[in-house]
């Protein structure tokens, strides 16, 4: 008896469309204080004043040895408070509920008072302070892009006048939200939602996972408005990826839970590689922060070729080596290819210097059964702070994770792959003759390597910008054998598929219960025509609407503050309940 099988998934129009900004609230910074705690400072244009009686609340005004302090207050609790600092001769000076805190002036003892009541949960000693989304000081917080980017190289490039303008960077992950580092209006554009959520107008193209976010804030998050270069490596309070000024083409992929099918991904790979230079594009990188552990080599595996088609046809593919280094040796695909720039994780220790970096466990090493191929370099990937996205999956499901209201702490090979990729787009801009494979020996040629630490794990050593510009471009360049993608795309999904309504999707079929042939997919593949020339059908098969219209979606009122996108809201339309959401898309550590 022959069972039915459901068709999958057909998703809307799509296209090269423009992402527009959002107006988000920013935060306040924390103010470092021994007395009771710290608590959050607000500017005194934040605060409801009330009419002081003598002293006033100027700081100028005060008694010798008076102070005005910050007071943070739990709800219901104000009025208690505000009597405990009138009774050890204080005064109110300012009060704001609805940030749970008021502003008291009083002698000394006052914070030793206020510290006591039932209710006060920090007392700080008030300062000018800055309006900044940030939330915490990037020049002193370990894992920082001010750190990283320093570290690295980038800050140098910038002052130099590279910014990674002009070069595309083209992100195949969870999509993109418009957070505070990504809301310049030309930052993002968007490509085929290729997603299980791309059925639904509310969350068609957002990123609902928030992977997808924070590796765009390590790549080209800027948090202030465009600017010389030299202003963004003078400054050390906002937050940077690598190449604030390049765009990035965003391909949504997964869903919520991080659910996803090989087929899709070949099929973005696909679209880079064919659309990557059209339609106004310059996609000159393209960054894959995830991997799938292949049994079949990577001449034949078709996402492995896929990427290898993308380089070839003059796009530089950096791919995450994979995290399962303290479990087996070997390299995930596609960074297994040997054509692509295969990127591990070094643990930069929070410094600004490599000389006391190491190699975490879960960075893959060389190994496995295909040209023992290892990382060719790394690039600091743990315990990284980029953007977050308040009420994504990651973020709820790890809120240790959470640095201030913005951003999040993430390690894994991801974030290193994506390190290396803004690095890849100031080169690009400096020099923007230079080919892929150039790219990667220029790269390999100025590592720095770490010392006591093998080749098979760090590869030609630690990502090192300020070397790569000042190197003659080679001439010495790698020619590995060739591959042709005629292998099995159920051997690719490497045991992760895809479930809906308790039937996986499994063999030759695709999402759409499309028949793959690799004898006739390979060579389709590598002639990058597996898409119609228009953008509308995928080995011959409608995944979205035909053309490239622009976007007229507006972002305004999605503030992003979790309200709105609960869990049920994200639901797949066609009841998909598990795939590899704990796999594929999560990288090494969440804290």
């Amino acid at each position: 008896m022959t069972t039915a099988r459901p068709v999958f998934l057909r998703c809307p129009q799509s296209g090269v469309r423009r992402r527009r900004s959002v107006r988000l609230l920013v935060s306040l910074l924390v103010a470092a204080s021994g007395i009771a705690g710290a608590a959050v400072a607000a500017p005194a244009s934040a605060l409801s004043a009330e009419r002081p009686s003598s002293p006033g609340g100027n700081a100028s005004q005060l008694p010798t040895g008076w102070a005005r302090l910050i007071v943070r207050v739990t709800s219901g609790r104000f009025d208690v408070a505000a009597a405990a600092s009138r009774a050890a001769g204080g005064r109110v000076v300012a009060r704001q509920p609805a940030l749970g805190m008021f502003v008291a002036a009083g002698p000394p003892g006052l914070a030793d008072a206020l510290a006591g009541v039932p209710g006060v949960t920090g007392v700080s000693l008030y300062g000018p302070v800055r309006l900044n989304s940030l939330g915490f000081d990037p020049a002193t917080q370990p894992g920082s892009m001010t750190r990283v980017t320093s570290l690295t190289g980038a800050t140098g490039l910038w002052a130099a006048g590279y910014t990674g303008a002009g070069v595309d960077v083209a992100l195949i992950d969870t999509g993109v939200a418009p957070v505070a580092g990504l809301r310049d209006p030309a930052k993002v554009v968007v490509g085929p939602d290729l997603s299980f959520e791309s059925q639904s107008s509310d969350t068609r193209y957002l990123d609902t996972y928030g992977h997808g976010t924070h590796m765009a804030g390590i790549i080209a998050g800027r948090e202030v408005a465009r600017a010389s270069g030299a202003s963004y490596a003078a400054d050390t309070t906002n937050f940077y990826g690598m190449a604030p000024d390049s765009r990035l083409v965003s391909l949504k992929l997964a869903d919520h839970n991080g659910l996803v099918d090989i087929s899709q991904i070949v099929a973005a790979v696909d679209w880079v590689a064919q659309f990557g230079k059209s339609n106004g594009l310059n996609v000159r990188v393209l960054n894959l922060s995830f991997g799938v552990d292949s049994p079949q080599s990577p001449q034949v595996d078709p996402l492995s070729w896929a990427a290898e088609v993308a380089w070839k046809r003059g796009i530089v593919v950096v791919a995450s080596v994979g995290n399962q280094g303290d479990s087996y040796a070997g390299l995930n695909s596609p960074a297994y290819n040997p054509w692509v720039l295969a990127v591990g994780a070094a643990d930069t220790k929070g410094t600004t210097t490599v000389s006391d970096d190491v190699i975490p466990s879960f960075s893959a090493v060389q190994g496995g059964n295909f040209n023992n191929r290892g990382p060719d370099l790394v690039a600091p990937g743990k315990g990284i702070v980029s953007l977050n996205v308040p009420g994504s999956t990651i973020s709820n499901s790890f809120p240790a994770a959470r640095v201030a209201s913005s951003f999040l702490r993430g390690s894994g090979t991801s974030q290193a792959a994506a390190v290396v990729s803004g690095a890849v787009a100031l080169l690009l801009q400096q020099r923007p003759t230079l080919t892929p494979n150039q790219v990667k020996a220029l790269l390999m040629n100025s590592a720095t390597p770490l010392t006591g630490v093998s080749s098979g794990s760090q590869g030609a050593g630690e990502l090192n910008l300020a070397a790569a510009a000042a190197r003659a471009t080679p001439t010495s360049l790698q020619n590995p054998v060739s591959g042709n993608g005629t292998g099995s795309l159920e051997s690719a999904r490497g045991g992760k598929w895809v479930q809906v309504d308790g039937w996986n999707l499994v063999g030759e079929l695709d999402i759409l219960n499309g028949q793959w042939q690799g004898a006739a997919t390979g060579p389709k593949t590598g002639t990058a025509s597996m898409w119609s020339a228009d953008g509308s059908t995928w080995q011959g098969n409608t995944l979205t609407g035909a053309g490239f219209t622009a976007d007229s979606t507006t972002w305004a009122g999605k503030t992003w503050t979790g309200t709105g996108w609960s869990s049920a809201s994200w639901s797949t339309p066609v009841g998909a309940s598990s795939g590899w959401a704990s796999g594929m898309w999560s990288t090494g550590d969440w804290q």
